[in-house]
């Protein structure tokens, strides 16, 4: 008898000890230390005005035509204008109010030095070399390589707004 006990106890202490260890499928979901994707919170956006510079002569239209990008920027807050021509490119740019400009490469540069530091630039760059990429990359912090997907689009989108607003914070200016 006393045998008995011995090894039903024995058995209802490894039975109570390994509750953590054997999950059965889906009980993963039910730790309290894991969470899963549509628990987590959304990503805090800031709302932003965002030009967008189609160029037919830049990569730039080539470079967004799989993605829905007006679409995508305003469901989650953002204010997008998209303009396509050089005269329209300067108007909207001679009204100001930018919080980030999206161009192509080749226009980045004389884009960046005419706003001077009051806008953050995101240069488009299309099949590029990792050669060119890493060029690229030491002059502008966030490019977006096409081609790309919503997510992708949103997240180098949001990427170059946080690194903007983190470099006015500590120099007054943004520096891309």
């Amino acid at each position: 008898m006393r045998k008995a006990l011995c090894a039903a106890s024995l058995v209802i202490l490894m039975g109570i000890s390994s509750v953590n260890v054997i999950l059965a499928c889906g009980d993963k979901f039910l730790v309290s230390s894991r969470g899963t994707r549509y628990q987590q919170a959304p990503a805090v956006r800031k709302p932003a005005a965002i030009l967008i510079y189609t160029n037919p002569g830049s990569e730039v239209p080539k470079a967004l035509a799989g993605v829905p990008v007006d679409a995508t920027l305003r469901n989650v807050g953002y204010r997008p204008t998209t303009v396509g021509t050089p005269a329209e490119f300067e108007k909207a740019l001679s009204q100001g109010g930018w919080d980030l400009i999206l161009v192509g490469l080749a226009d980045a540069e004389a884009v960046r030095k005419r706003v001077q530091g009051r806008t953050g630039v995101l240069p488009v760059v299309v099949n590029a070399t990792t050669a060119e990429m890493k060029q690229t990359k030491q002059q502008y912090a966030i490019v977006l390589k096409a081609p790309t997907k919503s997510r992708t689009f949103l997240a180098v989108v949001d990427e170059a707004l946080a690194y903007r607003s983190k470099d006015q914070a500590k120099t007054g200016k943004p520096a891309i």
